[in-house]
């Protein structure tokens, strides 16, 4: 395939194509072209003659090409001939040099008779005819580029030619060590290349050095005979060397002065040839660096051949400044001083040689000495000037041409200067015909960039292929004009009857619609048909198809009338519809809405008063309207179609509908808006422009932070992502309200007496620029209202997040008291937007800041006067800024986070700091209920609660939700787990020992049993044991019943129920265990009162312990229960005996007395320790008193009735 192109697209291919197409072009169209009412190729005869000077001129412009070329190589012959054969005129041969001299043009006018006729291509050969067709192969010598070399003598300029490993084609004439050929070593030395022509220039010439006046001339007349043989590009670059030898003898001012040289040398070039060259700096002789030729020993052919060095990047309309030059060379040496150190580990491996392995080990301190040397030099040469411009510095690169001579070694020889040694030379070393980083430098980046320097062959070839496609397409535009010509005529009488059948059908459209109504959408189809009448299914009138133009084309004429006839239906019908619809507006129009009757108002008015006509504003408020009550069925399509036609209707001028104009509506809504202010339409109006909707809404998640939507939360139910709007923000404030509102009020001040009809226009601010003031300072005041309000609105409706769990409070307080706390961070930021008497930044002055410091006493002064109410104060103070209407609302936000002086701390990190004192209680308390201990003590929550009523909001509401909600989860938490401890220790053992047996179930004929009884209610015992570990120290057991204490309010979590629980068991054990003991135990006296007649004797028998009473003294008897005797037996004995035969009324079991006091009637009297019990056996009754060890009486005592387990607190 890519043969086939390149036989196809062949330049003699197409150029005999090209004469074909002319030639066809000139026969066939040829009778068709008239001039002056002839036609001068009618005749074959002549069109033969026309299609033979084309081929004519082709001829002649190949023949001119190749004379010119010709000529300028013998010029050039001459030109160098006459170099070398003043020399020999001057005077016969005499000497050796003399001889040399002659010799040398001998050789000259051998190698001029061969570039007579030595026409290379690029590859060396001899050109043929296609390159003679293409031109791709016509580089005579003096058509190859030319590069010149200059620099100070000795610099190594010829030695880096000859060992460049070009390839000299005339080697084989001159043979191998004369192939650089013309000119003598006095002058420069000429190198011919298949590649370039490279001119080696003495450098004499360049330092002018031995006779100023000789060199500067033959210098002069040097470039002048280049400038006239090469007129267009005289040369292509400059290689200028600069020996390392050169540079490490170099001192300071023998720089600046070699410098100043260079720089004079190339300035006399650019001078000279009139055109900016690039030039390549080759640094030479590299290898008498100490350890080069170890170092780079161990490289083949091909690495040799590489470059190194550094290319500047090639931009001409930003040259680099002196700084960026200065960093780049910096930059490019350090990145091949690190390369050499990147390589160093691999030669010492690869190298034994002790000697060798030093030297290796030394080249990279060698270059790293010679780089200073060099970048001062660089920076001399081509340093910025404004009287010159700097030469165009393409790079910077290191060569060796042959390793000759005795290298330098800079280091140790600094080294043996400073310790006063002596160091001997080494000897030089023979040549090693080898070179380094030359041949790729040339062919690579020099040849490359041939055409830097200007025009160049390329150019000449792309003209000369240019001219061809021009020959080629004359011949297929003139084939071409006619065929489409033909093909424009048929389709365009078709196009022409397709639009005549389609106006036919919309004049009949027209006729069936009225104007009447206010339905616009209706209209569309057919105000779309006219409008693109001229436009059928295959053909837009807009983009007419080319085949269809050439002259021929109607659709302009037909666009034409389809146009004047879409007007007049946008006149006719869409107008007046327009019109009834804002007319509908202004009727619809109620005071609630004072803007939007306002804009009612002016609309209808602009549409029937031509004179204050407004198409911007008109279509704005009509466009607002579609918005606004066009159907949803209406799509963005059917929209974009009636905002085209509004703009048609509105870019013809002033608009009149031919409809009534209502005074008497009018008038009612100048009326209505009577009845609110200027200002108060000011703002509206710059409310509904959008003004501030560029700037960013103020939102929580993003002024607290990435962690804000952890910790906060809207109580709206607002998300965290909106917030206010950016119309009252600070910068909404200060740069856009502040510029809106003044160009609003200029603007209704001027529409103010045609909109409400004033004629009396004394008292309107127009041209009174105090009255504007006091204008624009009403409706500041609206705004900054609104402002206030707004702020305390979003303020007040920050919330803490609802937390779960306590490990999630802790969460919110770990969050919110950490050195990137959201709270501060959305505190600071509401500080910046609530405090518009701050200056934008940028435009603090001193007077600003004097002014701060007296508005920071006054907040201090009004925080005195108005005490904690932050809306006291809603007006300006007198002589006070309007935003202090903001400022002074949130004085005790700002006052929070702003530093009190220099070096001290805002008082917020105090307010953190409370905070993260109960982050510490709450994470202690969560580890703690964690292990099951005791969580520590802490008034951390309460001090948080103290606090919060101190501070603005948000900050009030977050210390108050985040106390409460902390605290209490804290304690629900520990109840959660108390109650566990609970149920494991007591409950479950409870249950079983105390669950419907007796005395707690006074029907259970099952008994408590002692043990169990002490173990649960003894001191020390379940019951105690775990209120003294877990309960006292947060219940006033001195309340009755039993509180917690109001500095631990959170935990009446507890449930009454479970507190009251161990309260009864506190009491049964005051009663039951008085004595300190495990068992329970109670020391009661039984003292007769009375005794029924008929009983002779009463014998209470208490587990061994016998109380008898026959009528005798009241002796009191001391009763203990249990007895010692451990019979667990109570026994009654009359005597008489009942009737009923009993003799003994007996009752069992550890708590057999109990059951027996369930029997007897038990009366209370004024000591509570004492009370009365009846014996009544059979209506036989016998009173004792009977004095307990304890105020409550166990027998009757109401806490060990109303005892349960508790099962959870």
């Amino acid at each position: 395939m890519k043969k086939l192109f390149s036989i196809l697209f062949h330049p003699v291919l197409l150029l005999i194509v090209g004469l074909l197409l002319v030639s066809g072009a000139i026969w066939i169209a040829g009778p068709l072209v008239s001039f002056a009412r002839t036609y001068p190729l009618e005749s074959a005869t002549a069109r033969f003659v026309a299609i033979g000077c084309v081929v004519l001129l082709l001829v002649l412009r190949r023949i001119w090409v190749a004379w010119r070329a010709r000529r300028t190589q013998a010029a050039l012959s001459a030109g160098l001939a006459a170099t070398v054969d003043a020399p020999r005129r001057e005077a016969a041969p005499q000497t050796a040099g003399e001889a040399e001299v002659a010799t040398l043009g001998k050789r000259f006018d051998e190698a001029l008779a061969v570039l007579r006729d030595a026409r290379l291509t690029a590859s060396g050969r001899k050109p043929g005819w296609r390159d003679w067709v293409t031109m791709s192969g016509r580089q005579y010598l003096y058509q190859l580029p030319w590069y010149m070399f200059i620099g100070a003598p000795g610099a190594g300029k010829t030695t880096a030619l000859v060992h460049s490993g070009l390839r000299f084609p005339l080697a084989e004439r001159f043979g191998t060590d004369r192939i650089r050929g013309v000119g003598g070593t006095r002058n420069c030395d000429w190198w011919f290349t298949d590649e370039a022509v490279l001119i080696d220039t003495a450098g004499r010439y360049t330092t002018q050095e031995s006779d100023r006046d000789t060199d500067q001339t033959a210098w002069q007349g040097f470039l002048a005979l280049l400038k006239k043989t090469r007129p267009r590009q005289p040369i292509n670059g400059v290689l200028l060397t600069l020996a390392v030898p050169d540079l490490l003898a170099a001192t300071p001012a023998s720089t600046d002065e070699t410098a100043s040289t260079l720089r004079a040398r190339m300035r006399e070039l650019t001078k000279a040839f009139g055109t900016r060259f690039p030039v390549y700096v080759l640094i030479t002789k590299t290898d008498l660096l100490a350890g080069f030729t170890e170092f780079f020993a161990d490289m083949p052919k091909e690495e040799r051949a590489q470059i190194f060095g550094f290319t500047f990047p090639f931009d001409p309309k930003h040259p680099l400044s002196d700084a960026e030059f200065r960093a780049r060379v910096d930059a490019e040496l350090d990145a091949l001083e690190a390369r050499l150190v990147a390589r160093l580990p691999d030669r010492l491996n690869a190298e034994s040689g002790l000697a060798q392995r030093a030297a290796i080990m030394g080249f990279p301190q060698q270059f790293a000495a010679i780089r200073p040397l060099l970048a001062d030099a660089l920076r001399a040469t081509f340093v910025q000037s404004k009287h010159e411009d700097m030469p165009l510095l393409r790079g910077v690169y290191f060569t060796s041409g042959t390793q000759e001579g005795t290298p330098i070694d800079r280091v140790l020889g600094s080294l043996a200067r400073a310790l006063g040694m002596e160091r001997g030379v080494p000897p030089p070393r023979p040549s090693s015909g080898r070179s380094y980083f030359i041949e790729r430098l040339l062919t690579q980046v020099v040849f490359a960039e041939q055409g830097l320097a200007g025009s160049n062959l390329q150019w000449a070839r792309r003209r000369h292929l240019w001219r061809l496609c021009a020959y080629a397409a004359i011949a297929a535009v003139t084939v071409g004009v006619l065929a489409l010509w033909s093909t424009s005529y048929l389709r365009n009488r078709a196009y022409v009857a397709n639009v005549d059948q389609s106006a036919r059908a919309a004049k009949q459209a027209v006729a069936g619609t009225t104007a009447a109504g206010t339905q616009l959408v209706a209209l569309l189809p057919l105000l779309s048909a006219v409008r693109h009448l001229a436009s059928t299914p295959q053909v837009d009138a807009a983009h007419p198809p080319i085949a269809m133009q050439f002259g021929l084309w109607q659709g302009a004429k037909l666009d034409a009338g389809a146009t004047g006839a879409y007007e007049r239906l946008l006149t006719d019908l869409f107008l007046p519809k327009l019109a009834a619809r804002i007319e509908e507006q202004a009727r619809s129009a109620s005071p609630a809405n004072a803007g939007y009757a306002y804009e009612a108002l002016k609309a209808y008015l602009m549409l029937n008063q031509p004179d204050h006509q407004d198409a911007d504003a008109l279509k704005a408020w009509i466009l607002t309207d579609w918005d606004r009550s066009l159907p949803r069925e209406v799509g963005n399509e059917e929209r974009a179609a009636l905002s085209r036609h509004l703009d048609a209707l509105l870019a013809r001028g002033v608009v009149h509908p031919n409809l009534p104009f209502d005074e008497r509506l009018v008038a009612h809504l100048r009326g209505m808006l009577a009845a609110s202010t200027l200002a108060q339409r000011v703002y509206g109006r710059v409310k509904q422009q959008g003004v501030g909707a560029d700037y960013p809404e103020f939102t929580v998640a993003h002024a607290g932070g990435p962690n804000a939507s952890l910790v906060f939360t809207r109580s709206s139910g607002a998300p965290l992502t909106r917030g206010v709007p950016g119309l009252y923000s600070f910068d909404g404030y200060h740069k856009a309200f502040l510029k809106a509102v003044d160009e609003t009020a200029a603007q209704l001040a001027a529409e103010e007496p045609w909109v409400l009809g004033i004629r009396d226009q004394s008292g309107l601010p127009r041209g009174d620029p105090a009255a504007m003031q006091r204008l624009t300072e009403d409706v500041r005041l609206l705004y900054l209202q609104d402002y206030a309000r707004i702020w305390t609105e979003f303020l007040n409706d920050i919330r803490i997040v609802h937390a779960d769990s306590l490990s999630q409070s802790t969460q919110i307080a770990r969050i919110l008291s950490a050195p990137d706390s959201p709270l501060a961070a959305l505190s600071k930021a509401a500080s910046r937007e609530t405090t518009l008497g701050a200056k934008p930044e940028g435009e603090t002055t001193v007077v600003d800041r004097a002014n701060d410091k007296i508005g920071a006493a006054r907040e201090r002064l009004l925080k005195v006067i108005r005490g904690s109410d932050p809306t006291q104060i809603a007006t300006v103070a007198p002589g006070a800024q309007l935003e202090s209407i903001v400022d002074d609302r949130f004085t005790g936000l700002r006052a929070l986070v702003t530093s009190p002086g220099a070096g001290q701390p805002a008082p917020i990190t105090q307010t953190l700091a409370v905070i993260n004192d109960v982050y510490t209680y709450l994470s202690a308390t969560d580890e703690a209920l964690q292990q099951k201990t005791a969580p520590p003590p802490s008034d951390a929550p309460a001090k948080l609660r103290a606090l919060a009523p101190r501070m603005p909001e948000p900050i009030r509401t977050a210390l108050l939700d985040l106390g409460s909600q902390g605290a209490g989860q804290a304690q629900q938490a520990r109840r959660v787990n108390l109650s566990a401890d609970l149920k494991e220790s007591i409950s479950s053992f409870c249950n079983r020992a105390v669950s419907g047996r007796y005395p707690f179930d006074p029907n259970s004929g099952r008994d408590v049993l002692p043990e169990d009884f002490g173990t649960l209610f003894a001191p020390g015992g379940k019951f105690d044991d775990f209120f003294q570990k877990n309960l006292a120290p947060d219940v006033d057991v001195s309340a009755k019943p039993w509180a917690f204490k109001k500095s631990d309010a959170s935990a009446s979590q507890i449930s009454p129920a479970g507190l009251a629980q161990f309260e009864r068991a506190a009491t049964i054990r005051g009663v039951f265990f008085r004595g300190g003991g495990k068992a329970p135990a109670l020391a009661l006296q039984f003292k007769p009162l009375d005794m029924d007649p008929t009983i002779l004797s009463f014998t209470l028998d208490v587990d061994g312990q016998v109380l008898t009473y026959a009528h005798g003294p009241q002796i009191a008897t001391a009763i203990q229960w249990p007895g010692t005797r451990g019979s667990q037996r109570v026994s009654l004995q009359l005597t008489p005996p009942p009737t009923s035969g009993a003799r003994n009324l007996v009752f069992e079991g550890p708590w057999a007395l109990f059951r027996m006091f369930d029997r007897l009637d038990v009366q209370p009297t004024e000591q509570p320790e004492r009370f009365i019990v009846t014996f009544d056996v059979e209506g036989r009754k016998t009173r004792f008193e009977v004095t307990a060890n304890s105020v409550e009486n166990p027998f009757r005592l109401a806490d060990l009735r109303a005892f349960s387990c508790p099962e959870r607190l």
